[in-house]
């Protein structure tokens, strides 16, 4: 079973994450999108926190001494977040699955077990990843 993620509720999601980081002490420096469903994410926040956007993570050197807001679509199992969990980073999500090794500082929403189809992604995607198969 699927659910859709419309772009209005992108933009709601996009407008939760602002409003808790605005509502946080972070010292954030940069923003970093996991590909592929971090990136549309990372762009948005990005102009709208006023934001450096990491394309490289590993690339610091403008963020110094500032933690980076790393951001993905879903923390599911969490094997993608794990390398990013650290006090350098805070890590944000739109979905969190409480199957996930790894529990995002803020999320949007918890996640159910219906696959999520976000709306940079095909309507008729399948209910794996192309890139797992």
């Amino acid at each position: 079973m699927k659910t859709f993620v419309t772009w209005d509720e992108y933009e709601n999601h996009i407008d939760s994450i602002v409003n808790w980081v605005k509502s946080q002490d972070l010292s954030l420096g940069a923003v970093y999108g996991l590909p592929r469903g971090g990136l549309p994410i990372a762009v948005s926040l990005s102009h709208r926190l006023n934001l450096p956007l990491l394309m490289d993570y590993y690339d610091r050197k403008i963020v110094t001494d500032k933690k980076i807001l790393v951001v993905d679509d879903i923390a599911d199992t969490g094997h993608t977040l794990k390398d990013f969990e650290n006090k350098h980073n805070v890590i944000c999500t739109f979905h969190y699955h409480t199957q996930s090794i790894v529990k995002p500082n803020f999320w949007v929403t918890e996640k159910g077990d219906k696959w999520i189809v976000y709306p940079w992604e095909c309507d008729n995607s399948d209910e794996i990843q192309d890139y797992l198969v």
